[in-house]
Formats: structure tokens, C-alpha cells, sequence
């Protein structure tokens, strides 16, 4: 299954509901070109992430922090961080996805799964997130078991959900049992990843008015300086750079479902005329809005 388009909610939390409640897990093939922008924005969702590259290289950053990760690698992204993905020289680049959310590892509310192994785990600063590499042996073992999930989702054989929860144990198992040695987990929770998520609610609730950075700071209780700085760590470009890819995403939402002129759609994406709103949408998507309302409905 392909996501082309994400979904936030204001707090920037992905708003897709993964899976089923009865089964919260979902399995995903992503090529990064079929996305609106041509990659996964800043976004984070309550699921635990395990992804495995088909064709890179793809760029993935999780906090404050980027690996660039070749066919055949992957990484772990623990839930509630801050996290993007971008093609590397290859618009085609992609992934397989899984998307666990924590309650399917739990078993139970109260049971020792939750409490000796999930629990501390959603709250370990060390596991915001981990490359894993296909030349190292466990983390290779890692990787095989989430292309065999992939390839059950497909087929979905009576029983497939069995086997894929079983292997999600192994997993997550792996995960836990190579943790860093403790002269290694020196690193602390950093309030960094609260401000950019901040300055991302901001951004997301306010893009169709004229913002500042002056009210993005104060909402984000920080300096501008600083707001810019840790922005920056997070995503690659600046508080405005991803602003206008914000608007020129919204703006192809309301092309592709409404009849609203190109100025009026222009405007209400927080773009200041027209003539700007054409030229920043041909920049990133290489034609006018015209052109691609027309491509699109034709």
C-alpha cells in the first residue's frame, strides 16, 4: 500500500489511522517520488517505525540526527519522534514500512510486556532511533524478518497476522537486546524535539495568515535564534523554506479536490499574489497550477 499525500493533525501528530484496532499494524511500500513533495515530511505518529530501503539511497532523520541508508538497509524509529525521509539522487528511491503501534506489543495494559519491556522502552532517550545495516549480522536477521512481514501482508494467508506478530516480537527483541553499552548512553531527552515540534504546530495552524518569526519564536518559547537553529538540525532548511512547501502542499490538495480559482486557492494557502503563488508552485512541481489541475483531471 502507498501513502501519496500525509495527513497531520495540528500538532503535526500523523493523523492515518495504521492499521485496524483490532490488528494496529500496518505495512506500507513507499516510493518517495509518488509523494506529493517527492518525500515524507517532518511528521511523528504514536507507532513504532521499522523501515527497509528497496532502492535507495534514501536520507532518513530522526530527531536531530540523518543516516543515509542504501538498498538493502533500514532503520527503527521509536514512537512519538520527529522524523522525515528524502530521496538521494533517485526520485524513485523507497521503502517497506512497518507501522506498530505500541498497545499490539503490549498484549495487555498492566501485563510484564508493558511494563518491563514497552514502557521503558517508549521512554529510553538512547532509542529515538537505530540504523540498522544489512552487513551486520543481527541487524541483517532484523531486516530479513521485515521483508518476510512485507511479503505475508501481500499474499495474507489465513493465519498471516500470527506470523507477523511473532516476528514483530523478534524484532523488537533484537532491538532491546543490542542495546549501547552503558558508557554509551550518555545521551539525555532533549527538549529540542518538543520546540521543533512547536514550531511545526505552528506552522501547520497558521500557514494560510502572514507568519513571522517573532510569533513562531513566542509560541515556541525560545529565541528566534535558536527556533532557527534547531529547525535547521531538524529538517535540513529553514523555518520558511519548509513553510512555503507546507502552502504549496495544502494548495495541491484544494487543486485536486475543489473548483476554487488558482488565486483564490493562491491566497487562502497563505501565498501574497498570484504571480508568487504560480512561480513558487512551478519551482517545486516544474508547471504552473494550471497545468497540473489540468493534467490531473484529464
Amino acid at each position: 500500500m502507498q501513502i501519496d499525500t500525509l495527513s497531520v493533525d495540528a500538532r503535526n501528530r500523523e493523523s492515518t489511522h495504521h492499521g485496524t484496532l483490532g490488528f494496529p499494524m500496518a505495512v506500507y511500500h513507499s516510493v518517495l517520488s509518488q509523494n506529493v513533495l517527492g518525500y515524507i515530511r517532518l511528521h511523528w505518529h504514536e507507532e513504532l517505525q521499522f523501515c527497509l530501503v528497496f532502492q535507495g539511497p534514501v536520507a532518513f532523520s530522526a530527531e536531530d540526527r540523518t543516516w543515509q541508508l542504501e538498498t538493502g538497509d533500514g532503520i527503527f524509529i521509536n514512537s512519538g519522534y520527529l522524523h522525515m525521509a528524502r530521496p538521494l539522487g533517485n526520485p524513485d528511491a523507497g521503502y517497506i514500512c512497518l507501522d506498530i503501534h505500541p498497545r499490539l506489543l503490549c498484549g495487555f495494559p498492566g501485563s510484564v510486556l508493558e511494563q518491563d519491556y514497552v514502557l521503558p522502552a517508549l521512554s529510553d532517550p538512547v532509542l529515538t532511533a537505530r540504523p540498522l545495516y544489512r552487513k551486520d549480522p543481527w541487524q541483517a536477521a532484523v531486516l530479513q524478518k521485515i521483508r518476510e512481514i512485507y511479503q505475508e501482508s501481500e499474499t495474507k494467508k489465513p493465519g498471516w497476522e500470527l506470523l507477523a506478530t511473532a516476528r514483530v516480537y523478534e524484532i523488537f527483541a533484537a532491538i532491546l537486546s543490542h542495546q549501547p553499552s552503558d558508557d554509551c548512553r550518555t545521551r539525555k531527552w532533549s527538549r529540542a524535539n518538543t520546540v521543533a515540534q512547536r514550531i511545526l504546530s505552528y506552522l501547520t495552524a497558521h500557514y494560510e495568515e502572514k507568519i513571522t518569526l517573532a510569533q513562531v519564536a513566542v509560541y515556541a518559547s525560545y529565541t528566534e535564534s535558536e527556533c532557527c537553529r534547531i529547525f535547521k538540525r531538524f529538517t535540513g532548511e529553514s523555518i520558511f523554506a519548509y513553510l512555503r512547501e507546507l502552502r504549496l502542499e495544502q494548495s495541491v490538495r484544494l487543486l485536486d479536490s475543489t473548483d476554487q480559482s488558482i488565486s483564490e486557492i493562491g491566497e487562502s494557502c497563505g501565498f501574497r499574489s498570484p504571480s508568487y503563488y504560480i512561480e513558487a508552485f512551478r519551482q517545486q512541481f516544474h508547471c504552473t497550477p494550471f497545468q497540473y489541475r489540468k493534467k490531473k483531471r484529464t
